[in-house]
């Protein structure tokens, strides 16, 4: 049955994490609009909101990382480092909130430096869980401690890492004590503390499984009225990464004290400068579902702000888009997910729920990055694509789209609606595509081209002014005179003679 829950609530986390998101936004928006001493009690009330919202997200996680152990794919990320600076700063993290709950919180560490190989991510998921359950069920005046002591037992393959968790709050009735670590177990006493906290039985259950998949244990002592205790034991033959990827137990290098330790959206906004309005040819894109382009609208609210505009596509195997950045907004927050989203090709990977001005920043750093590409080009030869770093199909068609202009160089009804035909596109996709690309339109790119074309002709002593002017396209050696000087800041006979 326990496994049978484990995977009906994997299966609709996912879907959580959308309607969590349309939540958390709107309410960090308020956060953040609304200030000064007349909000107070508005923000208070966010707030607590928004931290019932981070409690939701967690226990999604929860179950999340229980169906990956189930089916394997959890692996450790394991690094050799001192745990102590990292159970340091954990316990440091919950002062704050030990203040607010008048309780006494203290870490001690009985040596500076002990070192292994441990995964720092899934690790502080046990801590954060059992400093939690100690804050929040231990009375107004209590104590907490957190130990961390190397244990040397005679043989090393013995030696442990022991951490205790004590707190002198209610403590766990004896009968139930055998059940805490079982999934989705509901304890009386400790874990409904006057009914105000009762739990999920998710938290402990992962814990538990943490812990194992470390090749540790963890246990619990408790006594009514008294407190209660949990060690953690973590084996000094540690686990460090083989060439495969999985942890493999090896010996671990412990030192003590003096030694060395370790431990899309179409118009994206803010545009860099100006009035921070975006060209519509400029534009990046994504192509979204319903479902995401209603998160949008609730974050940024939709076409009603001058920052945003929402386009929805098919798809985006088409040269007319494949300049567009793509951003994935997605509730697949596995690493496979990450790395297959990215090396499918996608240009960033944000998992919901998402901080709007995380996303926000992310897609002006993607104008601005696209904004360097268009200056790159710009200052690059146009006969050198080569080296410019734009996707193959970009690539492709700056090649076909130079090659149609090279053949028909000496043409002067060669324009902007010729090119099109010539690649099969029309007048409109060619502007944006070569606007995006370049941050010229194609008229302007087409004239860059021949001037360009021009000056290398004139250093090569092709001919005199008027005939490079023809050869080029320009109908008038005049005309050709006043745009080659705006171009290089320079009279076409004085760069020839330089």
């Amino acid at each position: 049955m326990d496994k049978i829950k484990s995977r009906f609530f994997a299966n609709i986390s996912h879907e959580f994490r959308t309607p969590l998101t349309l939540i958390m936004g709107p309410l960090e928006q308020v956060l953040s609009d609304y200030r000064g001493e007349e909000y107070q009690r508005l923000h208070e009330i966010i707030k607590m909101a928004l931290g019932n919202s981070h409690r939701l997200l967690t226990l999604i996680n929860q179950l999340l990382d229980l169906s990956k152990l189930d089916s394997g794919k959890m692996q450790l990320q394991t690094s050799r480092q001192n745990i102590i600076p990292f159970l340091k700063g954990l316990v440091g993290s919950f002062k704050s909130l030990a203040v607010r709950e008048k309780l006494d919180l203290t870490f001690i560490a009985e040596e500076e430096n002990i070192t292994l190989y441990f995964d720092p991510e899934k690790l502080e998921k046990v801590i954060v869980n059992l400093l939690a359950n100690a804050v929040k069920f231990t009375p107004a005046g209590g104590k907490i401690t957190v130990t961390a002591a190397a244990r040397e037992q005679g043989v090393p393959a013995d030696d442990n890492l022991e951490i205790p968790v004590c707190d002198t709050g209610m403590g766990i009735p004896e009968e139930q004590l055998p059940y805490i670590f079982d999934r989705f177990y509901q304890a009386d006493g400790y874990f409904s503390h006057e009914h105000k906290h009762k739990g999920s039985g998710i938290g402990l259950a992962l814990a538990k499984e943490l812990v194992t998949l470390h090749h540790g244990d963890i246990h619990v002592a408790s006594r009514e009225g008294k407190g209660t205790e949990f060690t953690i034991r973590l084996p000094l033959v540690s686990l460090q990464p083989s060439n495969d990827g999985k942890p493999t137990a090896r010996r671990a290098i412990k030192s003590f004290s003096g030694g060395p330790g370790g431990r899309f959206f179409k118009k994206a906004p803010l545009a860099a400068g100006g009035n921070n309005k975006i060209d519509a040819t400029q534009v990046q894109g994504i192509t979204v579902d319903d479902a995401a382009l209603e998160e949008f609208e609730m974050h940024e609210g939709g076409e009603d702000k001058e920052e945003s505009h929402i386009e929805t596509g098919v798809n985006g195997k088409d040269v007319k888009t494949s300049h567009i950045p793509i951003v994935l907004l997605t509730a697949k927050a596995s690493e496979a997910s990450v790395v297959e989203g990215l090396e499918t090709g996608a240009d960033d990977y944000i998992t919901k729920p998402f901080n709007t001005k995380i996303l926000l920043a992310r897609i002006k750093n993607l104008i601005d990055l696209r904004r360097r590409l268009q200056e790159t080009i710009q200052r690059e030869m146009m006969l050198q694509p080569t080296e410019i770093a734009v996707s193959s199909i970009d690539r492709e068609f700056m090649n076909e789209l130079k090659e149609a202009i090279e053949k028909n160089l000496a043409d002067m009804e060669f324009g902007v609606d010729e090119l099109a035909k010539s690649l099969y596109m029309s007048r409109t996709s060619l502007n944006r595509k070569v606007k995006a690309l370049t941050g010229e339109s194609p008229n302007q790119f087409i004239q860059s081209y021949r001037l360009k074309r021009a000056a290398q002709l004139l250093k090569a002593n092709f001919g005199n002014v008027p005939e490079v002017a023809f050869e080029v396209g320009f109908s008038s050696s005049n005309y050709f005179t006043r745009c080659f000087k705006e171009k290089f800041h320079r009279l076409p006979h004085r760069y020839a003679s330089d």
